[in-house]
């Protein structure tokens, strides 16, 4: 383009400039120069400011020079006698115009490379973070395991001593069922709400070899919800603590009601028990259980913003806990 420009400015000067065959062959030299700099200053490092400044005004004053001095030998052949009256000046001018060309192209070669450095890091940010988020996720699901594992074998273990040997025997198998299901999941996927309440009741039956009738579970679930995606062991540590508290601690057993529904394009559900019966269920009822706390921050994990979770208490005075998340469905 330089070129055409200077051949332009020779038409106003009643010379019709050098052939538009030497223009190509003088923008070609050109692009090889750029290219010669271009290796040049991928060799440079890049937290180098100074460095990269002193070399970009050299190597462009250089190769302005060698640039220059190319087109002027091959102007000289092409009209000898016009070109032997040319002045110091004009080949001055000639060496500037290249020079300023060749920073400015030196300028915008640093400048897309900025950006392409920034982009780069910018990547690297966001895969750095997904990684120690799914890290963070999958420590929080295995915290979950050693807490759930303690639980059931104290059970168990009340369960020898009570000499109940076939209902400790059966709780020991149901268990092997639930982890090896555990062993299966992945610890940071999502599942259909349907097989999240598919591992649940493996939990519901592990838990009622130990209570009988004391247990009663209810659920209310509509068909839109089953194919909503949720994480893994949402549920389970939920249950977990409503039979800790509601459960365990009343003679006369209790019930456990679990809902689950899509409206407005977000799923609800809503967890209740009946309490422990005397009227301070309330106190065990907390979200600074180990249980609870893992799934909140789960929760953060993955929906940041996007979730609601309400710990409560129902009118029986027992425990409840509403949560609210997007209703994802696999696409």
């Amino acid at each position: 383009m330089a070129n055409f420009l200077v051949r332009d400015t020779y038409v106003h000067h009643d010379y019709d400039g050098p052939p538009t065959g030497t223009i190509f062959i003088l923008t070609a030299l050109g692009f090889l120069i750029s290219s010669v700099l271009g290796w040049i200053y991928r060799r440079v490092p890049r937290r180098q400011p100074e460095r990269i400044l002193v070399l970009v005004t050299a190597a462009s004053l250089i190769s302005a020079f060698i640039w220059a001095y190319s087109g002027n030998l091959i102007y000289s052949y092409i009209d000898p006698v016009r070109w032997d009256g040319a002045s110091f000046g004009m080949y001055l001018v000639g060496i500037l115009n290249a020079g300023f060309i060749l920073l400015c192209w030196s300028a915008g070669y640093f400048s897309f490379r900025y950006y392409q450095l920034t982009h780069e890091q910018r990547l690297t940010m966001v895969e750095l973070k997904q990684h120690a988020q799914q890290t963070q996720l999958q420590m929080l699901r295995y915290q979950l395991n050693p807490h759930f594992m303690f639980n059931t074998l104290t059970s168990i273990s009340a369960l020898i001593r009570d000499r109940q040997n076939e209902a400790a025997d059966e709780m020991v198998e149901r268990l092997g069922d639930l982890l090896r299901q555990s062993l299966r999941s992945n610890p940071i996927d999502m599942v259909s709400l349907r097989e999240e309440l598919a591992t649940l009741d493996m939990y519901l039956q592990l838990e009622k070899v130990r209570f009988q009738e004391r247990l009663k579970f209810t659920h209310e679930y509509d068909d839109e919800s089953m194919e909503v995606l949720v994480p893994g062991f949402l549920l389970q540590p939920l249950v977990e603590n409503s039979i800790k508290h509601a459960i365990a601690v009343n003679e006369q057993g209790g019930s456990i009601h679990l809902a689950a529904k899509v409206k407005d394009g977000r799923l609800l559900i809503r967890l209740e028990d009946s309490g422990s019966g005397d009227g301070q269920a309330i106190d065990g009822h907390n979200n600074s259980g180990v249980g609870l706390k893992n799934v909140q921050q789960r929760l953060v994990g993955i929906y940041q913003a996007d979730y609601s979770f309400d710990v409560g208490v129902g009118e029986a005075g027992g425990y409840v806990v509403s949560i609210n998340l997007p209703a994802y469905t696999p696409e």
